[in-house]
Parts: C-alpha cells; sequence; structure tokens
C-alpha cells in the first residue's frame, strides 16, 4: 500500500472527515424526505445544524435548551470506512491545559537560578504514565506539548504547557481521573518549584457544576 498524500501540499484537510458532516446530513434529510414522499408517509423531518460540534460540544447545549424535546428519533453519522449502524457508546472527555511557569536562567553559567517549567511537564507525564496501570481499561489519556519552552537547549524554560485528552466511558469516571491527574501535575509543580494553572478547554459547565476549581472557572 502507498502512503496516501495531500490532494494539496499544504493545504486544509480533515483526516476524520468532518468537512463532510454537513452535506451528508442534508443529502440524508433529503432522502428520507423523498423516502417518505414515495411511500405516501406523514411525519415531519427537521434538519439541525450543530455548532462547535467537536470541543465545543454544541449538541449538548442544544439539547439542555430543549431543541430535540419533541422529536420520535434523532439520527446522526460520521463519516466511516464502511456503511452501517453504530449501536455503541462513545466516551465521555475532559480537554484541558496544563501550564507551567518557571524561571528563566543561563542553564551553564547560573542553572541553580533557573525553575524548569520544561522538567515540571515532563514530570506530569512520568506521573501519568505510572498513574495508567491504576485507572480503568476502557479509560484513555493522551496529550501534546503546546509550549516546550522555546528553541534554546542552553536556557532553563520558564514556560511549558500541556493539552490533555481524559477519557472514560462514564462522566463520573472521567472526572475521578482528572482529579488523580491534577495531584500529579501539582506534584510537579512542588517538585520543580514552579506556578501551575489549569485551564478547560471544554466540559467546563459540568466541572463548575461539580465544584471543581479550575484557574478560568
Amino acid at each position: 500500500m502507498g502512503e496516501q498524500q495531500a490532494e494539496t501540499p499544504g493545504g486544509n484537510g480533515q483526516g476524520c472527515g468532518h468537512n463532510l458532516l454537513g452535506t451528508g446530513a442534508l443529502a440524508g434529510a433529503v432522502g428520507i424526505k423523498d423516502y417518505m414522499a414515495e411511500n405516501h408517509l406523514e411525519g415531519t423531518i427537521k434538519l439541525f445544524g450543530c455548532p462547535a460540534e467537536e470541543s465545543g460540544y454544541g449538541k449538548a447545549y442544544m439539547a439542555r435548551a430543549g431543541l430535540f424535546d419533541n422529536l420520535d428519533v434523532a439520527l446522526a453519522w460520521h463519516p466511516m470506512d464502511i456503511s452501517g449502524p453504530w449501536s455503541i457508546s462513545s466516551l465521555a472527555v475532559y480537554q484541558v491545559y496544563y501550564n507551567f511557569k518557571g524561571v528563566s536562567a543561563h542553564a551553564a553559567a547560573a542553572p541553580e537560578h533557573g525553575r524548569s517549567a520544561l522538567d515540571a511537564a515532563e514530570l506530569m507525564n512520568i506521573g501519568v504514565q505510572f498513574l495508567r496501570e491504576h485507572i480503568i481499561d476502557d479509560a484513555r489519556v493522551h496529550y501534546a506539548f503546546i509550549d516546550a519552552g522555546g528553541e534554546s537547549a542552553n536556557v532553563v524554560q520558564p514556560t511549558s504547557s500541556l493539552y490533555y485528552f481524559i477519557r472514560a466511558p462514564k462522566i463520573e469516571q472521567v472526572d475521578a481521573i482528572y482529579q488523580r491527574i491534577n495531584k500529579i501535575a501539582q506534584g510537579a509543580a512542588l517538585m520543580t518549584e514552579t506556578e501551575l494553572t489549569i485551564d478547560f478547554d471544554s466540559a467546563l459547565q459540568l466541572l463548575t457544576k461539580s465544584g471543581i476549581n479550575s484557574s478560568n472557572v
């Protein structure tokens, strides 16, 4: 098999097929309408556009606002490599930024004056790796470095940021894992004498109701 290549190098793309969601949903609604007309079936079809479909969880806000209350059935779809119904549940998720702030210093001349935010981020990740043995098998924890402190190896990095996805079948399970990851992050900050802030990218409403503290709540 050859490696799949972009049609336009450096152009826009979506590996998960989300660029097809709107047109596919429209085609589905039109197809159901035509089927009903051909078979003389009565009913009302409603087509909903979904803002902030992925990280913003637009459907949750729409459901809370009552937009789906009068529906008998709701259908959604997602591009896939096969055609068929999907009858399993997806995972609940928290998306969280962990930001460390340290003190820069010359790494050769005066390293004792520095407090490395990058060290803190790396120690946090190591702690989370050890945590994996002690969470449920269906949970998923992944991360990306958003800020690794710069491009110079001769400077004690004063900033570092991680973007974490914490997933599990139930929101309560996600929250329990999140609480433990927070403790790991706090421990990494203590070990390196750096400052830690935790910012939510999503799921903020649920977290606020449960009394979880965050720097941007």
